[in-house]
C-alpha cells in the first residue's frame, strides 16, 4: 500500500518543502515537481521545485514552469524534501545533496526499478506507469482541487513516460487519471505536440545529421548513430536538440535496439551522452546500468566520463552486440544508480 498515511502526516507537520527530480530531466521529473509544488501552496505551505538543469525545451508550455529554479533562494532551508521520479543518489539528484542529507525530513517517489529505501519515507512502485501517476495518486489523497495547472503538468508527467498513451505500461488507472485531467483542462493535443513533435529549425538541422549517420548492425536489430560536437556546432544546437532523435531509429522496422551517441562537454570535461531505446525484454535500464545509468525497460540512458569519443562508441557498441548476441540473464542489479 502506499504511505500515504505517512505523506500526509510530513504535510501537515511541515511548513517548507523543496521538491527535486533527477538530472537531465524529463517532462515526468518537471510536470510532477511542479503539480506537487501547486499542490502544496494549496493547503498553505511554501514549496520551490528545483533542477540544476533547468526546463527542458519540450516542457516550457507548461503553466508556471519558470517558476523552477536552478538554485535555492538565499537562506531557504527545507523542513522536508521530495525526491521524486529518482532514486535518491548524489548523481543522480538534480539538487546540491548536501540540501538532501541535512534536510530534516525526507521522502521518495518513484517508480524506476533502480529505486531503493533510502529516506523517511520511501513509495517505490515499479508498476507505475509514471511518476506523476503517483503524484495524481497523493494530491487526490491531499483532498484539495485539481486545478488545470496541475492537470496539464501532470498530464505532460504521464504522457512522457507513456509515449502519450501508445507504451506497454498504459494501465487503465493511467486513462482514467487522464481523462479526470483533461476534465480539469489540460490539452492533450497539445501536449502531445510539445513532447513529441514540435522541433526547432536547429534541430531538425541536427536530426538529418543523425539520420544520415545513422547505421545498422546485428542483422538490423541494432540501429545506432553518433553526433560529434562539430555536429552539434554545424547545426547550430545544444544537447537538447537531440532529445528524441533515437526514436526514429528504434522506428525502423526490424531493429530491437536503437542507441544515439553525443559528443558534450560539462562541467566535468568530455563526456559521451547515451539514449537507448528496446523492446522490453532486452531490458533498456540493465544495460544502462553497465555504464552507471539506468531508466526504464524500454527507454534509459546513461554517460560516459574521461574516455575519447570514437571509444567511446566502441565500447557502447560492443557491449550492444554482445547483450543483443547472448540476451543476457535480465536480472535487476544490486546497486542503486
Amino acid at each position: 500500500m502506499p504511505p500515504f498515511k505517512e505523506i500526509l502526516a510530513a504535510i501537515s507537520a511541515h511548513q517548507s518543502f523543496m521538491i527535486v527530480g533527477h538530472v537531465g530531466p524529463d517532462g515526468d521529473a518537471i510536470g510532477s515537481g511542479l503539480a506537487l509544488r501547486l499542490a502544496l501552496e494549496s493547503l498553505g505551505k511554501r514549496a520551490i521545485v528545483i533542477s540544476t538543469d533547468g526546463v527542458p525545451l519540450g516542457c516550457r508550455f507548461l503553466p508556471l514552469q519558470e517558476t523552477v529554479v536552478r538554485e535555492l533562494p538565499q537562506g531557504f532551508k527545507p523542513q522536508c524534501v521530495f525526491v521524486i521520479d529518482c532514486d535518491g543518489t548524489p548523481e543522480r539528484v538534480a539538487a546540491p545533496h548536501r540540501i538532501i542529507e541535512t534536510a530534516p525530513y525526507r521522502i521518495l517517489i518513484d517508480h524506476h526499478r533502480s529505486s531503493r529505501p533510502v529516506f523517511e519515507v520511501n513509495w517505490i512502485d515499479i508498476n507505475q506507469p509514471a511518476t506523476a501517476l503517483m503524484i495524481y495518486q497523493l494530491i487526490m489523497q491531499m483532498q484539495v482541487t485539481l486545478t488545470f495547472e496541475m492537470a496539464q503538468s501532470l498530464l505532460c508527467g504521464l504522457s512522457t513516460d507513456t509515449g502519450h498513451f501508445r507504451f506497454t505500461n498504459t494501465t487503465p488507472e493511467a486513462l482514467q487519471a487522464a481523462a479526470h485531467m483533461v476534465e480539469a483542462g489540460a490539452d492533450p493535443a497539445l501536449v502531445a505536440f510539445k513532447l513529441f513533435d514540435e522541433r526547432s529549425l536547429e534541430s531538425t538541422r541536427l536530426l538529418g545529421t543523425a539520420l544520415s549517420k545513422m547505421d545498422s548492425d546485428c542483422n538490423g536489430q541494432l540501429m545506432w548513430t553518433a553526433l560529434e560536437m562539430k555536429d552539434f556546432e554545424a547545426a547550430g544546437a545544444g544537447d537538447e536538440a537531440s532529445e528524441n532523435v533515437v526514436n526514429f531509429l528504434r522506428n525502423v522496422r526490424g531493429a530491437r535496439m536503437a542507441i544515439i551517441m553525443r559528443e558534450r562537454r560539462d562541467e566535468t570535461g568530455s563526456v559521451t551522452r547515451i539514449s537507448v531505446r528496446s523492446e522490453e525484454s532486452l531490458r533498456s535500464d540493465l544495460f544502462c546500468n553497465k555504464f552507471g545509468g539506468g531508466g526504464h525497460a524500454a527507454a534509459a540512458g546513461c554517460r560516459i566520463r574521461h574516455t575519447p569519443f570514437d571509444q567511446s562508441v566502441r565500447i557502447v557498441l560492443d557491449a550492444a552486440r554482445e547483450w543483443l548476441a547472448e540476451e543476457v540473464d535480465l536480472v535487476a542489479p544490486s546497486s542503486t544508480l
